[in-house]
C-alpha cells in the first residue's frame, strides 16, 4: 500500500471520530497487535488536527502467558514513539465456578479500560473480521437480530462512550496501513488455539466459506447491519410499551395487566429490555420465554427465574420483581438497636436515623434503642397509626403490597417494656405515637 493511501486512511477514521464526539480524551486499548496499533495511530492524529484532544493508551498485563513481556515492551515503544503515555495495569484473573479463562480476562480488561477512561472516550480495534466471527457466533448461540447486528461504532451508555471506529476494515487491510507508515505489530500466538470457538471459526469455518461461495464476507457483514436495523425498529416500540409497563417509582417492578402477553413478539422484546436493566449481557432466549410464562400463569403459583447469580424474577399479584439475590438468616433472639448504632443481617443493615417527625406514618418515638423481634406469628393483631381497626399483620403485609419474600426483613419494633411500635420501615403502631421518645426512621439498607 502507498504510503499517500495509508495516511488518507488514518486521516479519513480520524474525521469520523471527531465528527462523533467533542474534544476529549481518547482512552485506547492497545494490545500490542495490529488493530490497537492503528486504533492509537489514529488517535494520536486526532490530536495533531486538534490539539484539545488528548490521548492515552492502556495496554492491560494478563499475568497468563510467558509472552506478557514481549508484549509490554512492544506497547511500551510504540508509545514512546509516538508520544502517548501509557498506563499497565496487572489483571486479577481468577477463573472457575464456570467461568473460562477467556471470559474472565474479558470481563477483567474491560474493568481496567473503564477505570482509566474518566470521562473520556474508549477508543478499541475491534474490525471487520472480529464482526464476521461475532456474527457465526452467535448464530451458533441462536441469538436474535440484537446479538447477529454485532457491534457498533459509537456506543454511549452507563460506562461511557466507546468507540469501535475500524470495523469497517479488515485485518489484512489494516496490517497493510501500518506497515506503509513505518509501524509493527506482535503476533498473538494464542490466535491459532484451536480450544476457542473464535480461532475454530476464524481458522477452520470461514476459509471454507469463503472457497465456497465467493463474496460471503460481505453478505454477512450485510446481514448484520440489517440485523442492527431491524433490532433499533423494534426497540423504539418496545421502549415504549416498556415504559408504560414499569411502575414509575420502581423500573424493576412491571405491571403484568400492561403488558399484552398475548402478542409473544412485543412481549419479549419488552421483557428482553426489562431484564437488561440489569444483567451484564443480554439474556438468553428461554429466560425470557420463562419470564413471559410467569406473566401468564396463576399468581397464587411460585415460580422464580434465575438470571444469573445476581438476580432472579419473582411474581408477586400482578407485578413480576427483578430481585437481587440476597443473603439473610432469621436470628433467633432478639436484637437490640441503639442509637447511633447499626446491626447487619447478612445484606441487610438495619439502623436508627433521626428524623424531624413530620412523617407520622414511619416516625419512631425512640429512648435510646428499640428491639427488633424478627420471630413474632405473623396472625398477631396490631393497629396501625392513623388506622379506626387493628388488624393481622399477615394481611397488612397484603395490604401494603409486601412481596412474600420481603416479609421477613421487616421485624416487629418493640420497646424494652415489650410495648409494640411498629413493623419495620413500614409503619408505627398507635401505641408507639401515644409514647414520649426522640424521632427516629428505621433504615434498612440493602448491600450489595
Amino acid at each position: 500500500m502507498l504510503i499517500q493511501k495509508a495516511k488518507r486512511a488514518v486521516e479519513e477514521l480520524s474525521l469520523k471520530i471527531i465528527n462523533s464526539i467533542s474534544p476529549t480524551t481518547l482512552v485506547v486499548g492497545l494490545s500490542g497487535g495490529a488493530d490497537s496499533t492503528l486504533a492509537l495511530i489514529v488517535a494520536k492524529h486526532i490530536t495533531t488536527i486538534n490539539p484539545l484532544y488528548k490521548v492515552k493508551a492502556v495496554h492491560c498485563i494478563h499475568g497468563l502467558d510467558a509472552d506478557d513481556p514481549i508484549w509490554f515492551e512492544h506497547c511500551t515503544k510504540l508509545c514512546q514513539k509516538l508520544e502517548v503515555p501509557l498506563v499497565t495495569p496487572k489483571l486479577n484473573i481468577v477463573y472457575g465456578n464456570g467461568r473460562s479463562p477467556e471470559e474472565v480476562s474479558r470481563a477483567e480488561r474491560y474493568r481496567a479500560l473503564l477505570e482509566n477512561l474518566q470521562g473520556g472516550a474508549l477508543i478499541l480495534g475491534h474490525q471487520a473480521d472480529d464482526q464476521i466471527e461475532s456474527f457465526l457466533l452467535a448464530l451458533k448461540r441462536g441469538s436474535g437480530p440484537y446479538g447477529l447486528s454485532g457491534m457498533r461504532f459509537k456506543v454511549v451508555d452507563e460506562r461511557g462512550t466507546i468507540l469501535r471506529p475500524l470495523l469497517e476494515l479488515h485485518k489484512r487491510e489494516i496490517i497493510e496501513i501500518i506497515e506503509a507508515l513505518g509501524f509493527t505489530h506482535v503476533f498473538d500466538i494464542s490466535n491459532t488455539y484451536m480450544k476457542f470457538e473464535r480461532n475454530f471459526i476464524r481458522l477452520k469455518v470461514l476459509p471454507l466459506l469463503k472457497e465456497r461461495f465467493k463474496g460471503v464476507e460481505g453478505s454477512i457483514l450485510r446481514s448484520s447491519k440489517l440485523c442492527s436495523y431491524e433490532h433499533d425498529l423494534a426497540m423504539r416500540f418496545a421502549k415504549n410499551a416498556l415504559e408504560q409497563a414499569v411502575l414509575q417509582d420502581d423500573p424493576l417492578v412491571l405491571d403484568i395487566t400492561k403488558l399484552d402477553t398475548d402478542d409473544e413478539a412485543l412481549a419479549t422484546a419488552v421483557i428482553r429490555l426489562y431484564l437488561n436493566q440489569v444483567l451484564a449481557m443480554p439474556p438468553e432466549f428461554n429466560q425470557v420465554l420463562e419470564v413471559l410464562n410467569l406473566c401468564r400463569i396463576s399468581p397464587d403459583q411460585k415460580v422464580d427465574v434465575s438470571l444469573d447469580e445476581n438476580y432472579s424474577v419473582r411474581r408477586f399479584k400482578n407485578c413480576i420483581y427483578l430481585v437481587k439475590n440476597t443473603v439473610f438468616e432469621i436470628p433467633k433472639d432478639k436484637l437490640v438497636l441503639k442509637v447511633g448504632e447499626s446491626i447487619t443481617l447478612g445484606n441487610y443493615v438495619y439502623s436508627l436515623e433521626k428524623t424531624d417527625g413530620t412523617d407520622k406514618v414511619h416516625t419512631y418515638h425512640v429512648n435510646g434503642e428499640v428491639v427488633l423481634d424478627f420471630n413474632y406469628v405473623k396472625s398477631t393483631v396490631i393497629k396501625p397509626v392513623n388506622r379506626a381497626h387493628s388488624r393481622e399483620i399477615k394481611k397488612l403485609f397484603v395490604e401494603h403490597n409486601l412481596p412474600t419474600w420481603q416479609r421477613d426483613k421487616e421485624p416487629l419494633v418493640k420497646a424494652r417494656d415489650g410495648t409494640i411500635l411498629g413493623i419495620g420501615d413500614l409503619f408505627v403502631t398507635t401505641d408507639n405515637a401515644q409514647r414520649a421518645g426522640e424521632n427516629y426512621l428505621l433504615k434498612i439498607t440493602l448491600q450489595s
